[in-house]
């Protein structure tokens, strides 16, 4: 970002610094009991401020993606798509697993330390001279930094996941621009509502008229309110599962799908570990076929997709010898589909599990759907005010062991000498325990 004329006396010396200056602000992603209004979100003052620090709007085409599960996913396969198609891309996803910087991309790379340092100064000194008048959350400047980052770099498109709901979410301050809504279940039924037909009606607040929809396949209850809501603002809706055709190829791996949307795309080795991943990629093709020209659409397709795999999100790594599979996902409907890959992928494994979890989940439900296909639970708590004490989640299940930290638990699975080890229940978790890894396999 360029400099401001108006200049801040902050000065940071790191990346981490300025992480740190972010999480000084109210940061919903460590509060458990709130309920956001429009006072506490109140996206009209967002988006002053904004203008404020330089954004125009629509300066930036976007893509904007919400829903409950996938979305991340979905949010990255697009990304990889037009960026093989010659976009230049930018990409605003949450939560990080290990730098805040991974939330901001441009052209598939996180933006770098200098930049992200000089960006929160910048912001800083917008606002130096108005008390009162800044960003209040942390996730609010994050996204003013990648608004503003996408812009100066002249990105053709943006990509943004909604950091949660849709109504009140700091990106639905982009003005209307094609939509993905991806799988809506209950979660964070304390912000977005106990139900499933509420929790969808406020995602589907990120439609607006002028744009578009494309929709995963979703609960009747959702469907109707998303529906609802794009006749109300005469907005399209493409259903993905109509638009492209994903087929498992047989006899091959997992995540080698054949292709078929506009136009036959052929066969595709992913990366991507579940069959639940075919409405992913479908919904990436279908994004890349409205997106652009047919000429480009096809080499886009398989250059993009092939090799796709999107870090914490059923992401396959060895450690110590060990397969490992990742996943952040933390509702039972994510795990259900965390099941579902294990039995596919590695039927009859024996599969020992590291589980921790945010205190204000489903921790029953979600356990229920793993218990099928895991042998041992080793349970833990991340680093952040949220977790759930590891004894918790064990009297949820009635079964289990715990471990104090990520690193004593990982410990005590891999003494199990599993065939698999599952990490999994929330980001928090599974970005420690790539910290954990990684430092390990630099000794």
């Amino acid at each position: 970002m360029r400099s401001s004329p108006l200049t801040s006396r902050l000065r940071f010396k790191s990346a981490r610094d300025a992480e740190a200056h972010l999480l000084s602000f109210v940061n919903y992603e460590r509060i458990i009991d709130y309920r956001p209004t429009s006072r506490t979100h109140d996206l009209r003052a967002f988006e002053a401020r904004l203008r404020t620090a330089g954004w125009r709007p629509g300066a930036v085409p976007t893509v904007h993606v919400g829903g409950t599960n996938g979305k991340g996913t979905v949010a990255h396969l697009i990304e990889r798509v037009l960026r093989a198609g010659g976009v230049r891309t930018g990409l605003y996803t949450s939560p990080h697993l290990q730098d805040m910087r991974e939330r901001i991309r441009v052209d598939g790379l996180p933006i770098g330390a200098r930049v992200f340092c000089r960006g929160v100064e910048r912001l800083a000194g917008v606002f130096a001279a108005r008390s009162g008048t800044g960003f209040r959350t942390t996730f609010e400047h994050l996204t003013a930094l990648a608004l503003l980052e996408f812009q100066e770099r002249r990105v053709d498109r943006a990509i943004l996941e909604v950091g949660l709901g849709g109504k009140l979410d700091a990106t639905n301050v982009i003005p209307a621009g094609p939509v993905v809504l991806t799988p809506v279940s209950l979660d964070h039924q304390h912000v977005l509502g106990d139900t499933v037909k509420a929790i969808a009606a406020d995602k589907a607040r990120i439609v607006k008229p002028g744009g578009r929809v494309f929709l995963l396949e979703q609960p009747p209850e959702a469907e109707a309110a998303i529906r609802a809501r794009a006749r109300r603002v005469g907005v399209e809706v493409t259903p993905v599962a109509s638009a492209v055709r994903v087929d498992p190829v047989a006899g091959k791996r997992d995540g080698v799908f054949r292709i078929r949307g506009k136009r036959e795309y052929g066969v595709v080795r992913t990366r991507l570990l579940g069959l639940h991943q075919r409405s992913n990629v479908a919904a990436a093709v279908a994004v890349a076929e409205a997106l652009l020209p047919a000429a480009r659409c096809r080499a886009a397709v398989g250059r993009g997709l092939t090799g796709a795999v999107v870090s914490g999100r059923l992401q396959r790594l060895r450690w110590r010898g060990l397969r490992v599979v990742l996943d952040g996902g933390h509702n039972p409907g994510a795990a259900r589909a965390v099941a579902a890959a294990l039995e596919r992928a590695y039927a009859g494994a024996r599969i020992v599990a590291v589980v921790g979890m945010a205190s204000d989940k489903n921790h029953r439900e979600y356990l229920d759907e793993l218990r099928p296909r895991v042998r041992e639970f080793v349970f833990t708590r991340a680093q952040n005010p949220r977790a759930a004490p590891p004894g918790v989640l064990r009297a949820a299940l009635g079964e289990g062991t715990t471990a104090p930290s990520v690193r004593a638990a990982l410990d005590r699975a891999a003494q199990t000498t599993p065939d698999v080890l599952l990490v999994s229940g929330s980001f928090l978790i599974v970005g420690e325990a790539l910290s954990v890894m990684r430092r390990r396999a630099r000794r």
